[in-house]
């Protein structure tokens, strides 16, 4: 019995060191910040000549997880088939199809990006690589750069840069490049392990990852020579990524109301082409913006009729003239209410008077309303400008043809006063022969000096003969705007009496006189325009920013 219990004893003793001794995930600690590495043994070894193997192995030093591999694990020059990329333990293999049959003499390059990752803390390898070679050596030129949105000039990541060693401008859209690679988030790349030549260098926001470019619907950076790579090469590409020009299209049109048609376009209506059907009594006013045409139309008859825009057919349902000018109500844009969420007040219920609403007049401005139609006539006589309680006179109502809905009043304000303005009944008549019902108020504060403050804009790195557009925007107002051509290669704008506000000046170079931006097309080798934005510091009360902006910012930082 004695002997049985002492058997007893040490069994359980073997049993606790049994239990001392199990492993477990360790607890607490420094967190693991170290990313995991390749352990060379047990690896196919990297930049390996004459390679004519259809798998290889990355043996890691840590447990590793594998994530994303189909998008991140990309092979340059690309293969005919994607190899497949799987986790076996702490290495990672990789199969080559069969059939894949590699390119005599020619360095090829895998990148895992961020698809290798330690298994507690998710840290990504580090530059990881594998670079074999079917020749008798390696090739070891690169290629680096960055990309940028060509308006913004902001850096964009994920964009496919692609080398092809076919130089006519429609591989992109038929052939996979000889070399690619991605950027990061700071919008750089750089592509290793080149061989000596010409290529054509595009860089493609890819969105649906089969390395080509898809046309309008991507984003497109090109360079205007082929890229020549050799021992001596230096220095970064710069790839400015735009839209390309796209086809004049009709977007969806509009037309479920009497009296406008909305016609949205993808791209300026500078080549729009407006035609109405000859209808008996139709009376037409087209309104254009940049990317939009609105045609206000009146007919007495509810008729059927329809808009020939370029190529395509808009038709207009029979709509009632009389329902329309019912429910019509002529007042300025911002006192129209929004749209009623949920449910409907009713018909019966009186619309509240919109309260009187205090704007900001700068004196050296006149003042600008917009009204929700347009406007043919104006009655002065039935608009009351009251300074202190009495009438003043001597301002002046403009309408524009280009700005339908649109009036200017221009007075000569005096700093330091409010002025009160009464739109009485019957002082505006629209498009349809109607007039504002109410009395439209508003009160114009306009500020002293020492309340408004100044800029200095020193312009830099003019290129003399070429036409120049400066904007002053406060958020995507615009408040100011210059067009001149350059004589010399600096110019200063001086502006006085701003608004306090926080500004963004923009510089544009206006390759085509038209006053706007203009983006590029890939197929006419037309780069986008030059353009640059840069946010100012607050502008305070009785106070000048001094500023500088240029085209070439990098000019800029060597002169600092």
């Amino acid at each position: 019995m004695e002997k049985k219990l002492r058997h007893f004893k040490i069994l359980v003793v073997v049993c606790g060191l049994c239990a001392c001794a199990r492993q477990g995930a360790p607890t607490g600690g420094p967190k693991d910040t170290t990313p995991p590495t390749v352990v060379p043994l047990g690896s196919t070894p990297n930049y390996a000549t004459r390679f004519q193997d259809k798998h290889l192995e990355l043996k890691f030093d840590e447990w590793i997880t594998l994530s994303e591999a189909a998008a991140q694990v990309m092979v340059s020059p690309p293969l005919v088939k994607r190899p497949e990329v799987t986790l076996k333990g702490k290495t990672v293999v990789v199969k080559f199809d069969k059939a894949e049959q590699f390119r005599e003499n020619t360095t090829y390059t895998i990148n895992f990006g961020t698809a290798v990752k330690d298994l507690h803390e998710g840290n990504p390898a580090k530059d990881l690589r594998f670079v074999f070679s079917t020749g008798d050596y390696i090739d070891s030129l690169r290629s680096a750069g960055k990309v940028v949105d060509a308006f913004t000039s902001e850096p964009i990541d994920n964009i496919a840069v692609m080398l092809y060693d076919i130089l006519a401008d429609s591989v992109v859209r038929k052939e996979r490049p000889y070399y690619f690679s991605r950027t990061d988030k700071s919008g750089s790349y750089e592509i290793r392990n080149i061989k000596a030549g010409r290529f054509k260098v595009v860089a493609v926001e890819d969105l649906d990852q089969n390395l080509r470019w898809d046309g309008e619907n991507e984003r497109i950076g090109f360079l205007d020579t082929a890229l020549q790579v050799r021992d001596s090469m230096r220095g970064s590409l710069l790839f400015r990524l735009f839209k390309n020009q796209p086809k004049f299209r009709l977007g969806e049109k509009n037309t479920g109301a009497y009296g406008v048609v909305r016609l949205p376009f993808n791209t300026t209506t500078d080549s729009a082409i407006i035609r109405p059907e000859p209808v008996a009594g139709l009376r037409l006013l087209v309104e254009k913006s940049q990317d939009s045409i609105q045609v206000w139309y009146d007919i007495d008859q509810p008729t059927a009729w329809k808009i020939f825009v370029n190529n395509d057919t808009v038709s207009v349902k029979p709509l009632s003239r009389e329902d329309f000018l019912l429910k019509h109500t002529l007042r300025l844009a911002s006192d129209v209410p929004a749209p009623t969420v949920g449910r409907k007040a009713p018909q019966t219920a009186p619309v509240p008077a919109p309260p009187v609403t205090t704007s900001t007049q700068n004196p050296q401005k006149s003042a600008v309303f917009q009204f929700n139609y347009p406007v043919v006539a104006t009655d002065s006589t039935r608009w009351m400008l009251l300074l202190d309680s009495v009438r003043v006179q001597g301002f002046s109502l403009k309408t524009d043809s280009a700005a339908p809905r649109q009036i200017t009043l221009q007075y000569p304000w005096l700093p330091g006063k409010n002025y009160h303005l009464e739109i009485q009944p019957g002082a505006v008549t629209d498009f349809w022969g109607q007039t504002n019902t109410d009395t439209l108020r508003r009160i114009l504060a306009v500020p002293t000096d020492k309340q408004l403050g100044g800029l200095s804009l020193k312009i830099e790195n003019l290129r003399p003969t070429q036409a120049y557009v400066v904007q002053l925007l406060n958020g995507n107002n615009l408040v100011e705007e210059r067009h001149w051509v350059a004589g010399e290669p600096e110019y200063t704008l001086v502006l006085n009496r701003l608004n306090l506000a926080t500004y963004t000046v923009r510089l544009l170079e206006d390759q085509n006189g038209n006053g706007r931006w203009d983006t590029g097309d890939y197929w006419s080798r037309r780069q986008p325009e030059k353009i640059v934005s840069k946010k100012l510091e607050p502008l305070r009360a009785n106070w000048e920013v001094e500023a500088t902006i240029s085209l070439n910012p990098d000019a800029l930082k060597r002169k600092q």
